[in-house]
């Protein structure tokens, strides 16, 4: 899912930037989520129950490598002394990214699908915001918005830790509930 322009960090985009990544994003929802479909061989139903069933088949599908010796050294260079014992020795395949990304649109359409007033937005303040600019379900209450494919990718890298748990985002999914 490369788009047709440079991408940047979130975090450094302009306004403009990340209005021109967010409709790219927008577009490219029903492709990549026929794509995750096909792959898996699932219909994907968009209910909360499905959410098991993609991420049971993710576990099962998941390709976990170890980072090279330069990988490891890049990474260690540019980390801070205090998180580099959180630096992990594996990281997944490409190919495994690229369904942590459709798994984590497919959540935000589950979400938004069985409750009415959400919808994929953009948070462009503050600039501090840890999802500023990154495309989330928003319309929750309280403000608050649903990164989720940043929760997505936090679940890979549990995954990466040995969590194997095939509810994860079936508990997400009710975790926010209460937010909708």
């Amino acid at each position: 899912m490369q788009p047709p322009f440079e991408m940047k960090e979130y975090s450094e985009m302009n306004k403009h930037e990340a209005k021109e990544h967010f409709n790219w994003f927008k577009q490219q929802i029903p492709s990549r989520l026929e794509q995750l479909g096909a792959f898996s061989q699932m219909h994907l139903d968009y209910s909360h129950r499905s959410l098991i069933d993609i991420w049971e088949w993710y576990l099962r599908n998941v390709q976990i490598q170890n980072k090279s010796t330069s990988e490891l050294e890049e990474e260690y260079s540019r980390t801070s002394k205090w998180m580099k014992e959180y630096i992990n020795d594996k990281k997944v395949s490409t190919q495994s990214k690229a369904f942590t990304l459709d798994i984590g649109i497919y959540l935000g359409e589950v979400v938004k699908s069985n409750h009415s007033g959400l919808d994929w937005g953009l948070i462009f303040k503050p600039k501090s915001y840890i999802s500023v600019n990154r495309p989330v379900i928003t319309g929750l209450t309280n403000e608050t918005d649903m990164d989720v494919i940043m929760i997505v990718t936090n679940k890979m890298y549990l995954v990466l830790d040995g969590e194997r748990n095939p509810n994860a985002l079936f508990d997400i999914y009710h975790t926010w509930e209460k937010y909708i």
